[in-house]
């Protein structure tokens, strides 16, 4: 499970990594920071481009918003005579040096596919646009760069184009978005906005001006943030266009691309378990969750139910915007937002409290970047002698631990794509603490076969539980599988649906069964805790 050599021939180490927190290395969200203050609407431009990402909607997506505003603009200053248009430009490279998951990206085709329809009602075409070096490139590239304005030019027919795009946090993305800039010029022109986060990154800082390391002040200054700048009755703002015709004649056309077959779903899953990938599908997930299922959000870890929103998968490829999401439930509260204790909240101001961690996770990947590049938070973490058992790994992987609670979570994984923030939290803290395998591993695997993976949010999350990472938790904290078994999954059914081996068991809790079809467990649970507490007490520090 190291880095892929193949895109990342010279990966970043700990001095490289501290190059960053000294300021001797420049950050790339800074450097992108600096282009984004000087961008203006270009003067020239004949033709608007927006340039769909991970943002997968029309309502409520600022760059697109501002094509939208720019295109009138243009208008008014050249006439009737230009027009708008929409591109995505996916790479194969990028999804494989990043380990898309083959779930997530069936998702974000069906969405890109839902998209297309919703844009034809405006008259605006969307072209897909695959970028297809003849070796292994990713799209932070120069060639890329020049690639897409040749593109660009080629679909205005080389009148001046004005691109717009949504800014995205990881370094790649980054760097993708930064040499676009280097390349621009009077007939190419490239406006990003913030737009994936509630509160963009870097306002939110310590009195000393850093990035905060712990979550809880950091929320209570993210709420102090939005109420202090709140409009009327809302949380935040959010952005539309109107709905009408944008181009005078746009031809009906197919998407035109097609998934490699390489990341075509390999599981026989009922269609009833694919999730509708469309922006009203999110909305009304949106609306059915704060409508009912929010009543019910303290049982949000139950394994059996998952009485969590579901609305991760939308969030990730951007058909839903997070300030959406917070807005619909703010709405709830009768107008006033307090970083609260947990214990103290409603569940209303709970699920807003979860929806911030993303935004935490995302300031916190701009801020450290190495965070994207395999190192951990903790740079004393390093020092950790991962005992990193293959057969471990592969049985953990599939669901043959011996562990009944952590075998039922593993083969929802694979067989669903999804498994809420408990399961996750379970099944991480078991790799890294009672199998003594790099956490490195497990956030791989998830990334690898999760429909909603979100790389800040994923790494925030094995970072915690493996005691490496920001805010994380004490590495003397070491789950106790059967109590989280009996508390999580208190009548087995869980357990008994995704392990059919023990469905006749009475206990199905215990981590020692004695089921022939079953196996005993990889390690014993008191002797492996007593390890990791030694081992980590010695690495760690």
């Amino acid at each position: 499970m190291s880095t892929n050599t193949t895109y990342y021939n010279h990966p970043i180490n700990e001095k490289g990594a501290n190059a960053f927190n000294s300021n001797k290395r420049e950050r790339p969200f800074e450097l992108l920071q600096d282009r984004i203050a000087q961008q203006k609407p270009s003067k020239v431009a004949k033709t608007v481009i927006h340039w769909f990402r991970n943002d997968l909607r029309i309502s409520d997506n600022t760059a697109f918003t501002k094509a939208i505003e720019q295109l009138q603009e243009i208008r008014i200053r050249e006439g009737s005579d230009c027009n708008i248009m929409a591109i995505f430009t996916p790479n194969e490279h990028d999804w494989i040096a990043h380990l898309e998951s083959n779930w997530r990206l069936n998702f974000m085709y069906r969405a890109l596919t839902s998209l297309q329809s919703e844009l034809l009602e405006l008259s605006i075409p969307l072209y897909v646009l695959e970028f297809k070096p003849d070796k292994p490139i990713l799209s932070r590239s120069k060639k890329f760069a020049a690639w897409l304005k040749k593109k660009c030019l080629e679909l205005s027919g080389g009148e001046p184009v004005q691109v717009t795009a949504n800014a995205e946090y990881l370094v790649d993305e980054l760097q993708r978005d930064i040499n676009v800039y280097h390349v621009t010029d009077e007939y190419f022109d490239l406006n990003i906005y913030h737009d994936t986060c509630v509160v963009e990154p870097y306002p939110l800082r310590t009195q000393q001006g850093s990035q905060y390391t712990v979550f809880a002040p950091w929320y209570k200054k993210w709420c102090t943030y939005l109420m202090e700048r709140k409009p009327k009755d809302d949380l935040v703002h959010i952005s539309s266009v109107e709905k009408k015709k944008y181009n005078r004649d746009t031809p009906h056309q197919k998407i035109g691309y097609k998934l490699p077959i390489g990341f075509a779903l390999n599981v026989n899953c009922p269609l009833s378990k694919i999730l509708d990938a469309s922006e009203d599908a999110g909305m009304s997930r949106l609306q059915e969750f704060l409508g009912n299922s929010i009543k019910k959000y303290d049982q949000k870890d139950l394994l059996p139910d998952e009485r969590s929103s579901h609305l991760s998968a939308f969030l990730s490829v951007g058909l839903i915007s997070a300030r959406t999401v917070v807005n619909s439930a703010f709405s709830l509260l009768g107008g006033n937002l307090v970083g609260k204790s947990p214990k103290d909240m409603s569940p209303a101001e709970e699920f807003i409290r979860e929806v911030a961690w993303r935004d935490f996770y995302k300031h916190a990947f701009c801020y450290w970047p190495y965070l994207s590049m395999d190192i951990p938070f903790n740079l004393g973490s390093v020092g950790i002698k991962w005992l990193n058992d293959k057969s471990h790994f592969e049985k953990w992987c599939y669901g043959k631990t011996g562990v009944p609670i952590v075998d039922a979570i593993m083969r929802k994984l694979l067989f669903e794509g999804y498994i809420n923030n408990r399961a996750r939290m379970i099944t991480a803290s078991f790799l890294s603490k009672n199998l003594l395998i790099d956490w490195r591993w497990g956030e791989k695997w998830f990334r690898k076969h999760l429909i909603d993976c979100d790389l800040a949010s994923n790494i925030g999350g094995w970072g915690f539980c493996s005691s490496t990472g920001i805010d994380a938790q004490p590495y003397f904290r070491i789950f106790n599988m059967e109590r989280q078994s009996k508390t999580y999954d208190p009548s087995g059914n869980f357990i008994r649906k995704w392990v059919p081996e023990l469905k006749n068991v009475e206990n199905v809790h215990a981590t020692q069964q004695h089921v022939e079809s079953y196996p005993d467990p990889i390690v014993d649970s008191k002797q492996s805790r007593q390890r990791a507490l030694n081992v980590y007490k010695d690495g760690l520090y």
